[in-house]
Parts: C-alpha cells; sequence; structure tokens
C-alpha cells in the first residue's frame, strides 16, 4: 500500500515512517525542506498544508494519508499554532476529497483532556477540557476531520513521549543534568507515558485494524513522577532531584513566564504535566487494535539516556 506521511521528518513523524518501511508500505512524505535520511526508500514530496495548492501531487496514487505535521509549542503565536494545526488540517481533509482519499489517521494528543483534579483512569470518552493553544488546536482538528463523513478517520492521542531523538527529551535530561529541576508537589502524582516506537505502531495498527473510524490512547506505561526522575537520574549518574515546589507557585510562575518571555523555561503546560495526576487507559487499542507497548519504564530511560550520552 503507499501512504503518505506529512511531518515525515519530525519526531514522531521519523519513527512512523521506520514503522511503515519495516512493514513494507510505500512511503510518500510530504517536507517543506529536503530530506536525505530515506534516500531512495522514500518519495520526498515539497510540500506545505497550509498551502493547498501544494498537497495534490503528494497524494497522487496514495490511499491513505497519516497526518502528523503540527505546530507543537505549549505557547507561542496563536495564529500560527491555529493555522498550522486547524486550517492545515482543513486542507489534508479538503485535498483527500478532492483526490478520491477516504482514509486518514491523525495524530493529536491526550492533551484534549487536560488536567483532572481526581486519579480517575482517562479514557476516549473523558471530558475534553484542553488547557492552552495547542490543545485546544488539536482537539478541533479531530472536529475538523469528524466533520467529513466520506473518510473514515483514525485518532491517535498520545500524552507525554519520551525516547531518543525527542526535544522534551533533550530538555528534561539537560535540566537533570545540570540539577535545575524540581519535584512539583512532593512527587508522588503519577503520569501516562509513550515511547515514540510504540505511537508509530498504534498508528499504523489503525490503519490496518481500525474498521469504523475510531479514536485512541496509546500508552507505554505509567508511572510515579519521582520515580520516573529518579531512575533517569541513577542513569545518569546525577544526583536525583530533591528541590520542591509547590504545585500553585510553579503554575503562577509558568502563567508570569508564559506573559513576560518569548522563550519561558516554565510553562503552565509543563508544570501541570509534571505535578498533575494524569492516568490514561489504552485498553481501548488493546481490544480493538491488538496493541501492545514495546516499550516500558526501564527500556525507555534506557534509550533515553544513551541517545542524550551520545549527542553531548
Amino acid at each position: 500500500m503507499r501512504v503518505l506521511v506529512t511531518g515525515g521528518t519530525g519526531f514522531i513523524g521519523s519513527y512512523l515512517v521506520e514503522e511503515l518501511l519495516n512493514n513494507e508500505y510505500q512511503v510518500k512524505i510530504l517536507s517543506r525542506k529536503p530530506v536525505d535520511k530515506w534516500k531512495n526508500k522514500v518519495e520526498i514530496i515539497k510540500g506545505d498544508i497550509t498551502r493547498v495548492d501544494t498537497l495534490h501531487s503528494a497524494l497522487r496514487d496514495v490511499e491513505a494519508v497519516f497526518h502528523n505535521a503540527a505546530y507543537a509549542m505549549d505557547y507561542g503565536n496563536k495564529k500560527i499554532i491555529y493555522d498550522v494545526n486547524v486550517n492545515g488540517t482543513r486542507n489534508i481533509a479538503e485535498a483527500c476529497t478532492k483526490n478520491s482519499i477516504d482514509r486518514i489517521i491523525y495524530t493529536s494528543s491526550a492533551g484534549v483532556y487536560g488536567f483532572p483534579k481526581t486519579k480517575e483512569v482517562i479514557t476516549e470518552d473523558t471530558p475534553k477540557k484542553p488547557l492552552n493553544t495547542y490543545q485546544k488546536s488539536k482537539l478541533l482538528g479531530e472536529e475538523v476531520l469528524r466533520g467529513y463523513k466520506d473518510i473514515k478517520v483514525s485518532i491517535i492521542r498520545p500524552p507525554l513521549v519520551f525516547g531518543a531523538g525527542g526535544q522534551t527529551t533533550r530538555i528534561l535530561l539537560d535540566k537533570l543534568t545540570s540539577g535545575s529541576i524540581r519535584l512539583i508537589g512532593d512527587g508522588s502524582n503519577i503520569i501516562s507515558i509513550v515511547h515514540p516506537v510504540d505511537v508509530a505502531r498504534c498508528l499504523r495498527l489503525a490503519l490496518e485494524r481500525d474498521e469504523r473510524g475510531e479514536t485512541f490512547n496509546v500508552v507505554s506505561f505509567t508511572v510515579e513522577i519521582k520515580e520516573f526522575l529518579d531512575k533517569l537520574a541513577e542513569k545518569l549518574g546525577v544526583e536525583k532531584p530533591r528541590k520542591k515546589i509547590p504545585l500553585w507557585a510553579a503554575y503562577l510562575a509558568g502563567v508570569l513566564l508564559e506573559y513576560l518571555s518569548s522563550n519561558p523555561s516554565i510553562t503552565r503546560f509543563r508544570v501541570k504535566t509534571l505535578g498533575s495526576n494524569r492516568v490514561i487507559s489504552y485498553e481501548k487499542a488493546e481490544k480493538t487494535l491488538g496493541y501492545k507497548p514495546a516499550y516500558d519504564l526501564n527500556k525507555t530511560i534506557e534509550d533515553m539516556v544513551n541517545w542524550y550520552k551520545n549527542i553531548r
């Protein structure tokens, strides 16, 4: 099967391309810049999801689209975020309709649920309460796609994604190495994490096994944040984080820095992510798609740290 991947040169997108190639798909990538990584293995089409006129050649002879491209920032210009994540998604759907493509697999975000104040398990039916512009834009992207009744859309919602090659991975390990990270609250809150290999596998399985066009959470493991940071520090050979800051104080700092800085070191989203309970269920993906995570806590930590040590 020939498929198109938008955002194929990004973090999750790169893992997705590898997953598809390893499963004998013919892959086309929509990219704004030249790509050398998969020379002679994939077809690179120059284009931009915000420019609908560049999409039609990319969709020629394609049977399905993995729409993974997004402006993934937890702060920034609202217009740019919405133009890429909402209008760009609409452009993809319109181009698919005009090219008789009736299958889209969309990489959304578990951020659409926001941050519930309880430890109640989050399922695909949990009420949606996105916190920031990015999360709101991903939910609107879902709604845009659901409006196209002639297209079967599978939606995958990953939570925090950690693994080799990730900018979030590098930022977290930089802070641990420098000793500048603090526990928000007492560190006993529980979070769900996913490795990009598992996201990529779930996206592929959605194409192959989702018969109705449904929504699925994808998770690798769930862990107490203190245990996660302690094990990372131990693997890095640095001191475990012991300094603490109350959730309210960290959140206030995030609000102020988002307002005062063009590149805030703390944001409301990062505070909530590391300081709140977010237990996300992937039971539906397991039952419907046959998804099982390949990465657990220890394997993910090993992958993160080995990559980080190699790039320093």
